[in-house]
């Protein structure tokens, strides 16, 4: 009897070492794929700077994580790679309107990342951490050497009244905005969200004690304001181009896809007073598209589980029991949505022909994976009417002008961050499709290389028992954090 007793102890000791084995690995951050190179030579190779310069046959070196664009070739001693000869190389895409996923034993930041860079993305700006934890993942990631964009960050939410996000600093008197702003620079911010219940009052004094700390200031209309009344100089989803009072809903499904009243008329009042004043446009139109998904959704759920987790489209967007703003919505809605799509495209075609500065965002809105929702973004902007070479240029130095930062162009000197493609994605964007490689700090890596990373990520969360862990997980965020979303 005892011999058994003992041989059942060992084997409980073993399946529970294995067990633990087995956790430790899939809580266990996924490392990234290994670079080919990361001292390197490309010979015969077109740089475009879209919208800027072109140059055809051109060398590039790459060493210590910086590029040189080669004046003498025969003097190179870095490893040449033939195999892209003939290629065309932009600079890495940046998007300027994403949430980061919060910081938990899931460890979404890393995958998050691939996803980026599998989609050229190679510079994020977080537009707000919901729960505080997001940047903090993203930061620590970055800093162990994890493979993530780089980073520039809002951090907080910044709103009078109520509360919406857990991690919200209020700013009920304009005398607060000060504070607020230098606590935010002093965490290492480079921007403001301004969200809902401010004041134009308040509103300002963010605005002018972000210049003082060298922040910039992007945020929502608040619901009760147009456009025009708010004064953030870097609007986001064209809130606030709809007339308040003609809306049906404060919901940001009804702001965002609401468009019943935007005439013509009004479409030229706004994009008056956009240019007259230097506003800055963010228009995610991708989200009315991930809107519909509602209406098929089982097709958009599968679409979805080709990049992200299943728990995302089961229980976060699940229509019956996911986010409140996204429960059972009426047919009425989707009609809405697809017409303020259409409104939506012929501002961005307005606004880009007047040479207003607009930027590719992609939010985190239903079944918008972060990283194909950035090219559905820029093929949108191209259906409106705007040349790919112009859309290409919003992707990169128009918004690393917007972020006061040295990427998003090809030159000397600057970080090594770039794509490579078979076609030339100036002519179409259709050549996105081509991509061949990804620099990322002066680091190669093949579409292949991300491709299977994305995929290794991805199966580790569909491995007992992530899927019942994650969505347990992601019901209670829906019920504790988003819980006046």
């Amino acid at each position: 009897m005892k011999k058994w007793s003992l041989r059942i102890v060992v084997v409980l000791a073993l399946l529970t070492i294995v067990g633990g084995l087995h956790l430790w690995s899939l809580f266990r951050v996924p490392s990234g794929p290994e670079q080919s190179t990361s001292r390197f030579t490309l010979s015969d190779v077109t740089l475009i700077n879209p919208m800027q310069d072109r140059v055809a046959g051109a060398t590039l070196r790459v060493a210590e994580g910086v590029m040189e664009i080669v004046e003498d070739p025969a003097a190179m001693q870095e490893v040449a790679l033939p195999q892209y000869s003939n290629m065309y190389v932009l600079p890495g895409f940046i998007d300027m309107h994403t949430h980061l996923p919060g910081d938990n034993a899931l460890k979404l930041a890393q995958h998050f990342g691939l996803l980026h860079l599998s989609y050229v993305v190679t510079t994020v700006r977080d537009a707000g951490d919901i729960d505080g934890t997001a940047v903090p993942a993203a930061r620590e990631l970055i800093a162990t050497g994890g493979l993530f964009p780089r980073l520039h960050s809002c951090g907080p939410f910044v709103a009078g009244g109520q509360p919406i996000w857990p991690n919200t600093r209020e700013l009920n008197e304009a005398s607060a905005a000060a504070p607020i702003v230098e606590a935010l620079a002093s965490e290492g911010h480079s921007c403001v969200k301004a969200y809902e219940g401010l004041t134009p009052e308040s509103t300002r004094a963010l605005v002018k004690a972000a210049r003082a700390n060298g922040l910039h200031v992007i945020g929502h209309v608040p619901i009760e304001r147009t456009l025009e009344e708010s004064e953030i100089p870097g609007v986001q989803h064209f809130f606030g181009v709809s007339d308040p009072a003609a809306l049906s809903g404060s919901t940001v499904v009804v702001r965002n896809g609401d468009w019943r009243g935007v005439d013509e008329d009004r479409l030229e009042a706004v994009a008056s007073f956009i240019l007259e004043n230097g506003v800055r446009n963010t228009p995610t139109l991708a989200t009315l598209e991930g809107l519909q998904g509602f209406q098929n959704y089982e097709a958009a759920s599968a679409l979805s589980a080709e990049y992200l987790p299943a728990f995302f489209a089961e229980v976060v967007w699940n229509p019956k029991s996911g986010l409140r703003v996204y429960r059972d919505l009426p047919d009425a809605r989707f009609v809405q949505a697809k017409e303020a799509l259409t409104k939506k495209m012929a501002l961005t075609k307005r606004l880009s022909d007047a040479g207003a500065i607009l930027h590719i965002g992609t939010d985190f809105q239903p079944f918008l994976a972060p990283c194909v929702s950035f090219w559905q973004e820029m093929r949108l902007f191209q259906s409106a009417g705007i040349s790919p070479e112009q859309v290409l240029a919003y992707a990169t130095n128009v918004a690393a002008n917007s972020l006061n930062d040295d990427v998003g162009r090809l030159s000397s000197g600057a970080p090594a961050d770039f794509l490579i493609f078979r076609d030339d994605p100036t002519v179409s964007l259709d050549a996105l499709d081509t991509l061949e490689a990804v620099v990322f700090k002066g680091k190669l890596y093949t579409r292949k290389q991300l491709d299977e990373a994305v995929e290794h990520s991805l199966s580790r969360y569909e491995t007992w028992p992530l899927p019942a862990i994650s969505s347990y997980a992601a019901q209670r965020t829906i019920d504790e954090t988003a819980r006046n979303f």
